[in-house]
């Protein structure tokens, strides 16, 4: 589902590359590019609804965990375990 709202189609980026990584389809490093990139590439702004509201509470904290897992170093598991609640849609 493509939307025009910049926080919602970064979260559903994220989603997608923390999805295929957790399944095996993306390596640890490519999917970390990939996180890298959609995180570097978002900037909070003022949200308008509801879905944006969301898009971009689980973004920043998405990208804290991502940022804290990078300076810590330890092991990507962890990381997919955490990026998935974080991001996980159906968790409210």
């Amino acid at each position: 589902m493509e939307t025009s709202y910049p926080s919602v189609s970064a979260l559903q980026k994220a989603q997608d590359i923390t999805s295929r990584w957790a399944d095996g389809e993306l390596g640890a490093e490519e999917a970390q590019h990939g996180l890298k990139a959609v995180f570097d590439g978002w900037l909070p702004g003022e949200a308008s609804s509801e879905t944006e509201r969301i898009a971009e509470t689980s973004l920043s904290a998405a990208r804290i965990a991502f940022q804290d897992w990078q300076q810590r170093g330890e092991n990507c598991e962890e990381l997919v375990t955490q990026l998935g609640w974080i991001l996980d849609p159906s968790k409210d």
